[in-house]
């Protein structure tokens, strides 16, 4: 008999796997993790944002972004500023080093999402990105409200 799929557990090995490699990849190419890659990413599609919208843009929680805008301007990719509006505010900005690391590793990311993809038809592909888009969202919301 076939084993049953378990979604939710390969789902969490997949991205286990997936973010290990590349968080090795990363960190001896460029000197950072694929968390920094995502903040950089934001930051190099729209530029001067407060911590608030980085954390929407990036899926990842304030505590955990606070960490890691501090390494990035350690780094020298990325400066505070204080808003303008509100002092405590703090508007994160990304320097040409850290334009540079996006520069380099675009193409890098649109082969490994092209290596993902490339075994699925058109149709199969639309599946993944409603399944991933739609399904998770809906899970999420389930399990806030049952926890």
């Amino acid at each position: 008999m076939p084993k049953s799929f378990r979604v939710y557990n390969d789902l969490h090995q997949a991205h286990t796997a997936l973010f290990r490699a590349s968080d090795k990849a990363l960190k001896k190419h460029e000197g950072i993790l694929t968390a920094h890659q995502v903040i950089l990413f934001v930051l190099y599609n729209q530029d001067g944002l407060p911590i608030s919208e980085i954390v929407k843009h990036s899926g990842m929680s304030k505590s955990r972004l606070t960490g890691l805008i501090d390494t990035l301007e350690v780094k020298g990719f990325i400066r505070r500023e204080r808003g303008s509006q509100d002092a405590r505010q703090q508007i994160i900005f990304i320097n040409a080093t850290g334009r540079a690391i996006i520069d380099r590793t675009k193409a890098w990311v649109n082969e490994i999402n092209a290596s993902l993809l490339k075994t699925f038809d058109k149709n199969e592909q639309s599946v993944i990105q409603r399944f991933l888009n739609e399904a998770t969202a809906e899970t999420v919301s389930m399990i806030n409200k049952t926890i």
